[in-house]
């Protein structure tokens, strides 16, 4: 008989969450991935851990009972696992992945370890939002740029925060009169461009945005989700509507002439972390942006 951790921590969030698709979300998998699990457990140990049968989810008493002695093993492994980690606090490399759009924070990050480490050896790689927590558990990377509602409900995570990004929307300059003001009725027929994100949490800056766009009776025809704020700027630039996007992503100079950020906008600042699994990396982490 092969016993996977994963799978029993897939069995105990499952328990946890009351549901196959809460437990899809916290480990960013899909629901079948979840379910499949399940029943292959259920078939390795020969017994009926979650009751199908009814309406309203249940768990037998078999996985009640597996439940409270998974529990405690899991910890004991996590808690290993750390100490572990903790044998040997230096690393020769430290690689360094981000989502889309935080280039920006994960070159200042890396500037401030390679200042303060001599000798270290950094490797920077974008990472897909829907595979970059599994993969960072299976240790595939050690450290991911992001926002911080990303694994606001992930347990055995740690995150440090790393900088601030401020949004705003970004607008073509025909959006604007020549006193400086909005053309509402020009930006109600265009659509708002957001990236595409999945938070775990209702406080987004996206959710913010839409709010606060809507308590300035600012209208949009609809909402279009793109991969990168690249994309979102070229939009902006053709006139195909506006865009949220962080103020610390520098605009290309030739586009001076061609966009220009919602005025009156309230700030909307948000924080971005690094995400990592080892506790090693704290100090690594806390040694580079003390310095800073």
């Amino acid at each position: 008989m092969k016993y996977s951790l994963l799978t029993y921590k897939y069995f105990i969030d499952v328990v946890e969450t009351q549901g196959f698709t809460p437990a899809a979300k916290r480990n960013f998998v899909s629901q079948t991935a979840i379910s499949n699990a399940i029943k292959n457990l259920e078939k390795d140990l020969g017994v009926q851990l979650i009751d199908r049968s009814t309406s309203h989810f249940k768990v037998t008493l078999a996985g009640i009972n597996l439940y409270h002695c998974a529990v405690p093993v899991l910890n004991k492994y996590y808690e290993f696992s750390e100490k572990i980690s903790q044998l040997n606090n230096s690393f020769q490399t430290i690689r360094i992945h981000y989502l889309h759009a935080f280039n920006y924070w994960a070159v200042q990050l890396a500037q401030s370890l390679a200042k303060n480490n001599p000798g270290l050896q950094l490797q920077l790689d974008t990472e897909n939002f829907a595979a970059s927590i599994p993969k960072l558990d299976a240790g595939d990377y050690d450290v991911l740029i992001g926002f911080s509602t990303a694994v606001s409900k992930i347990k055995n995570i740690h995150v440090r925060k790393i900088g601030t990004a401020n949004f705003g929307i970004l607008l073509n300059q025909k959006a604007i009169d020549q006193k400086g003001r909005l053309k509402k009725e020009v930006i109600k027929k265009q659509p708002l461009f957001l990236q595409k994100w999945t938070a775990t949490d209702n406080n987004d800056v996206q959710t913010k945005i839409k709010n606060i766009l809507e308590k300035m009776n600012i209208c949009y025809e609809q909402i279009n989700y793109l991969d990168s704020f690249d994309a979102a700027l070229s939009n902006v630039v053709l006139n195909y509507g506006m865009a949220i996007y962080p103020e610390e992503l520098p605009l290309p100079k030739i586009y001076d002439e061609y966009v220009t950020f919602l005025p009156n906008l309230p700030k909307l600042k948000y924080d971005v972390v690094a995400i990592y699994k080892n506790p090693a990396i704290y100090n690594i982490l806390e040694h580079s942006l003390s310095k800073k």
